[in-house]
């Protein structure tokens, strides 16, 4: 009777002889990197690990996986950066392992908050106008919900797309210093 082989063994059978460039793994490296840093990174956010714990199992992770490229842990903790949030310690993380790139990073983050905060008083004001014009509503004890106006709400998803982008473009110009020269 012959011998039934597994899916398993057909596959190694037949990719025996396939190999990964060096491009290829140095790639696959990355994203296992990238990968158990994102645990590293929770860990890091739940409180369970300080910024030199984290720091002393980044560097063991990148000589386990010899990944020697700075900005990929950079940029995973920029990534964690919400504009509409108290971002501490990610902030905190990234002067301990970027300084350059944190200074920049926190004023795009105030100058967020600042255009929305404006656009939320105009926002507030124009559904006060609305009122006191279409309806007659008027008086100190008026408090309009900018967050419900959906021209407020528009400008402020078209803020918050700007803010992103451009913390991932500081990250990037950030990148720049932070590589070895060749």
């Amino acid at each position: 009777m012959g011998e039934i082989k597994s899916t398993l063994d057909l596959v190694m059978e037949r990719t025996r002889h396939l190999s990964l460039s060096d491009e290829e793994k140095t790639r696959q490296r990355k994203e296992d990197f990238r990968k158990r840093l994102q645990g590293l990174l929770q860990r890091y956010a739940d409180g369970a690990l300080t910024v030199e714990g984290l720091r002393e199992k980044i560097e063991a992770l990148q000589a386990e996986l010899k990944v020697d490229d700075p900005m990929v842990a950079v940029a995973a903790m920029a990534a964690r950066l919400d504009p509409d949030r108290d971002n501490r310690i990610w902030l905190d993380l990234l002067a301990a392992f970027a300084p350059a790139v944190c200074g920049p990073l926190e004023a795009a983050l105030q100058v967020y908050r600042r255009q929305r905060d404006d656009s939320l008083l105009e926002g507030a004001e124009r559904l006060r106008h609305r009122l006191a014009q279409d309806y007659g509503i008027s008086g100190t004890a008026v408090a309009p919900n900018p967050h419900k106006d959906p021209d407020c709400q528009a400008h402020l998803v078209r803020l918050r797309q700007q803010a992103k982008s451009r913390l991932a473009a500081l990250v990037d110009e950030g990148s720049q210093s932070l590589q070895p020269s060749e």
